[in-house]
């Protein structure tokens, strides 16, 4: 039985994720730089549809992620606290990925998006601003005080309400196969 225990509580877990993580974590980072930093050198008029591209190229990475390491907690047994941290590293990929595609998109055309960012916004600011969209536009409350104008920057709002729902459809079709260990009891 104290074996059992030390084998829940130690870190291999967390280890695990992060490893099979990488790959999404890496993709996202790098979509998020080139993105936000190298944007004034990659500005062209299809510039919109290009972070479209490769909004989806991150979507395929994230949703690889999701179904492999859900459907491996759902085989095993697990602590409530592994299943919240993988859904808590989706949803901060799925967050922080397409924030930075927001940003981008905004500060590649100004009139992507109605806000009330002023012209020139620092990009620190302007991340910030759409960090706060995309939590939004994920958990689908929409305050409407950022809204997408062209269909580029809608379509880009359709992809993260799509992803955010097939991530947690997955999650909620899946909780009752979940097998939850409880952490006060040896034998579950």
């Amino acid at each position: 039985m104290t074996r059992t225990k030390d084998i829940q509580h130690s870190p291999t877990f967390y280890w695990q994720l992060f490893s099979k993580a990488v790959p999404a974590i890496t993709i996202v980072g790098i979509i998020a730089v080139v993105n936000i930093w190298f944007l004034d050198s990659l500005i062209t008029p299809a510039w919109g549809w290009s972070v479209i591209f490769l909004t989806l190229f991150k979507m395929f990475f994230i949703l690889r992620l999701t179904f492999i390491q859900l459907s491996k907690i759902i085989a095993k047994s697990h602590l409530l606290a592994h299943v919240l941290a993988l859904f808590g590293l989706l949803i901060g990929l799925i967050v922080l990925s397409f924030a930075t595609d927001y940003a981008a998109m905004y500060l590649t055309d100004a009139d992507s998006f109605k806000t009330n960012l002023m012209n020139g916004s620092a990009r620190g600011i302007v991340f910030f601003e759409f960090l706060y969209f995309s939590f939004i536009s994920f958990s689908s409350v929409g305050f409407g005080d950022i809204v997408p104008t062209t269909y580029a920057a809608k379509g880009m709002v359709m992809l993260e309400i799509t992803l955010s729902f097939i991530v947690l459809f997955f999650g909620i079709a899946n909780v009752n196969r979940i097998h939850v260990k409880n952490e006060n009891n040896n034998n579950a």
